[in-house]
Order: structure tokens, then C-alpha cells, then sequence
């Protein structure tokens, strides 16, 4: 059983609010800490977590944006 991602879930809910926060802009493919965990997104919005060992798989989903606020918060639109 997975378990959730408080952390990544929070920052999702953050960048989805646009109206407080609009000037956060995010990177494909670059990484950041957060909590002690290394994150980072793919291009269209994914957020993966890396854990040791985890390198093979490419890092664990965490959850996505929508295409509106990817857009907004990336030069990919």
C-alpha cells in the first residue's frame, strides 16, 4: 500500500492556486528539496518523487497540475 504524500500534496495545492500565488515558475526535469525529499516535475505537469533506489522506475507519481496551470507556470505553453 502506498502511502500518501503530504508534502507533495500541499505544494500541488499551492501551485494550483494561481490567484495568491502567481509568480512561482517551475522547470521540467529540475530538481528541488522539500521536507528532505528531492521532487520534480515532467513536462505536462507530473510530479514524481525520487527515493533511494528508485532511479529504474524514474521516482514515485505524486500527483499532477492541470494543463491550465502547467501552462501558466512553465515557458511550455
Amino acid at each position: 500500500m502506498m502511502q500518501r504524500d503530504r508534502t507533495a500534496e500541499a505544494m500541488l495545492e499551492r501551485l494550483e492556486d494561481l490567484e495568491n500565488y502567481p509568480e512561482e515558475n517551475l522547470t521540467p526535469y529540475k530538481e528541488f528539496k522539500l521536507d528532505g525529499e528531492t521532487y520534480y516535475f515532467t513536462p505536462g505537469g507530473f510530479l514524481y518523487r525520487k527515493d533511494p533506489g528508485s532511479d529504474e522506475v524514474g521516482g514515485f507519481f505524486c500527483g499532477y497540475l492541470t494543463d491550465e496551470v502547467w501552462h501558466h507556470r512553465t515557458d511550455d505553453g
